[in-house]
């Protein structure tokens, strides 16, 4: 299955007060705490990609809860789910994560080691009412100032 590069998923699995995360192998987000994501295949929904790339990546069943947001520049577009546990045992990739685990979120907004989009991300989660545009500060340094994210 080929994967377009495109377009990408991130997702909050969340049980009860907990998220679930990982720690990243590769790129700029080498050895951080993140929540799983990836690209979709051809001809795959974004919900569809959600729900695989969960799998894939932590051994962990979830589904879709919501749309929380998106992330766009001038060629991609990245999709912000929540999405509710359904069960599993968080298990490593051994591939693209080193860890899986089960975090509260607010300790996760403290962890140094967890990336800023991720924050974010649970910010949104705890402020439900907040729908708003914001810059996310990490990702403009990386990728420079030309694309906005809803959330």
């Amino acid at each position: 299955m080929n994967d377009n590069y495109c377009f990408s998923v991130g997702c909050i699995v969340r049980r009860k007060k907990q998220v679930l995360l990982v720690r990243h192998t590769y790129g700029r987000a080498k050895g951080k705490l993140l929540i799983p994501g990836g690209f979709c295949h051809e001809n795959e929904l974004p919900e569809e990609a959600a729900v695989r790339e969960v799998f894939e990546e932590t051994s962990i069943t979830a589904e879709v809860k919501r749309m929380l947001g998106i992330r766009c520049d001038r060629k991609t577009w990245y999709l912000l789910f929540e999405m509710d546990y359904i069960n599993g045992i968080p298990t490593s990739d051994m591939n693209e994560n080193s860890e899986v685990l089960f975090c509260e979120i607010s300790d996760a907004l403290t962890r140094n080691d967890c990336t800023e989009m991720t924050k974010v991300s649970l910010r949104k989660i705890l402020d439900d009412s907040a729908d708003y545009l914001y810059s996310d500060i990490e990702y403009k340094a990386h990728k420079g100032s030309d694309y906005t994210l809803y959330i």
